[in-house]
């Protein structure tokens, strides 16, 4: 393998870094591994909340940085940058979604507040974003009402609306929450809505941390499979859609490795870098 200068590697988590079973594959860990003694820097950007990020972090080493929270916290060596949705976003999201029967998560770094359904009583996945450890550790609370979500508004980072039927019902919240203007709204699956803060995605966060680095467009490698993760791979020298991507997100993209349970990141950065 040649010699490297630095570079950055950003990696969503779900349906990329992982397989099915919330593992990351043997040797995808390998790979990356190497790199890093190469003085690759790696970094997970995904959707999650801090502490979820972490415990998948911890699948690999605790050199790999964590951009969580779809860019509204990420880190900067030992410190963590945070945005927050803030009170004026909550109020609306939290009245538009009450009138239309929907569920939302907030989150914290390391708490779920839930509004509607007990975050036990989702789909396996959607518990994986809203649990805050995978044995499914309890660490949520219900928003009472107003008042309550108020008092917890300088602590929520970002949310998701949740429906498992994929109804309209998520179109027409999407539609009233764009419009006021107050946050950015985007979806990882066709079931929910991403709530994070206004002009805050994981591409904000990718420059940031290239700027932190010094390090230049060229020398950036992005890999997602999801609509959330399109304006990363495009803030990046290099974007890369997974092989389980849907078609919109690959002709955006400037390559397409394998799929997530097929070792995709990992043979993607072995023929990059041999």
């Amino acid at each position: 393998m040649k010699n490297l200068e630095p570079y950055l590697v950003f990696m969503d988590i779900d349906g990329t870094l992982i397989d099915n079973h919330q593992n990351v594959l043997p040797e995808t860990k390998r790979t990356i591994e190497k790199l890093q003694q190469r003085g690759v820097i790696f970094y997970i950007a995904t959707g999650r909340m801090l502490s979820l990020a972490e415990l998948i972090r911890n699948k690999i080493n605790d050199q790999v940085e964590i951009i969580a929270s779809n860019g509204s916290v990420y880190q900067k060596g030992h410190h963590f940058h945070k945005e927050h949705l803030g009170w004026n976003a909550l109020k609306e999201i939290y009245n538009i979604t009450s009138e239309l029967g929907l569920s939302t998560n907030f989150f914290t770094t390391d708490m779920t507040y839930y509004t509607h359904e007990k975050p036990w009583m989702l789909s396996r996945l959607a518990r994986v974003r809203v649990m805050a450890d995978k044995t499914g550790n309890r660490r949520f609370e219900k928003v009472r009402d107003l008042e309550h979500l108020h008092q917890l508004s300088s602590q929520i980072i970002n949310g998701i609306t949740i429906d498992k039927t994929k109804s309209e019902r998520l179109d027409e919240a999407r539609e009233k929450m764009e419009a006021t203007g107050l946050l950015k709204v985007s979806s990882s699956s066709p079931n929910n809505l991403e709530l994070i803060p206004r002009r805050i995605s994981k591409a904000t966060a990718v420059r940031a941390i290239m700027d932190k680095y010094g390090i230049p467009l060229e020398r950036t490698i992005a890999f997602g499979n999801d609509m959330n993760d399109l304006e990363m791979i495009k803030a990046v020298g290099t974007g890369v859609a997974m092989g389980n991507s849907p078609q919109i997100l690959k002709d955006e993209a400037d390559a397409v490795t394998d799929s997530n349970v097929e070792n995709g990141i990992g043979n993607f950065l072995e023929s990059y870098f041999k």
